[in-house]
């Protein structure tokens, strides 16, 4: 029994490793949680991946250098920022907390989190309530086992977070 526990405990450290940070930076994420928010060239990384939000405003996914997917608000703006509220709605706002573009995914205030999924695939979780649809098929999304089990590697406020991310996908998986 204590082995067992002792073999799920390193999976789940390896894929929140994996899932969480880019092992050649721990400063990079795949990942945005509520309340968090990426200011103009910031960006969400993933192997080959890039979701930025550029100082156009444009909020682009990228697949090795290649847009694939963008919110169309480039010029829309300046001093933006992209937001992932804590009611579950994604939202680009501009220098002066304009919205200039929004998933309309808001629902009651609670945990989400948005994922750039090494599928290609952007989605916001509390229950999947919006994606970009880039994902190729048969791929599967490993964020519901990790934020259920727990967390390694990052701060305590991410960790209670994810936490709660996972008591709210539970049902999903």
């Amino acid at each position: 029994m204590v082995l067992s526990q002792m073999i799920k405990s390193l999976l789940f450290a390896a894929s929140l490793t994996i899932l969480l940070a880019d092992p050649s930076s721990a400063q990079t994420y795949n990942h945005l949680l509520s309340g968090e928010r990426l200011n103009g060239g910031e960006s969400l990384r993933s192997m080959n991946l890039q979701l930025i939000i550029q100082y156009d405003c444009n909020l682009v996914l990228y697949d090795s250098n290649s847009a694939i997917w963008a919110s169309g608000t480039g010029g829309s703006g300046s001093g933006c920022y992209l937001a992932m509220q804590n009611d579950g709605n994604l939202v680009i706002y501009d220098y002066s907390n304009r919205a200039i573009w929004a998933s309309n995914t808001g629902r009651d205030n609670g945990y989400y989190i948005l994922v750039l999924q090494k599928d290609r695939n952007v989605v916001i979780y509390g229950n999947p309530i919006w994606a970009t649809g880039t994902n190729y098929g048969g791929s599967v999304a490993v964020v519901v086992t990790a934020a259920r089990n727990g967390t390694v590697g990052v701060s305590a406020a991410k960790q209670n977070k994810v936490r709660k991310m996972g008591k709210i996908m539970e049902g999903m998986i």
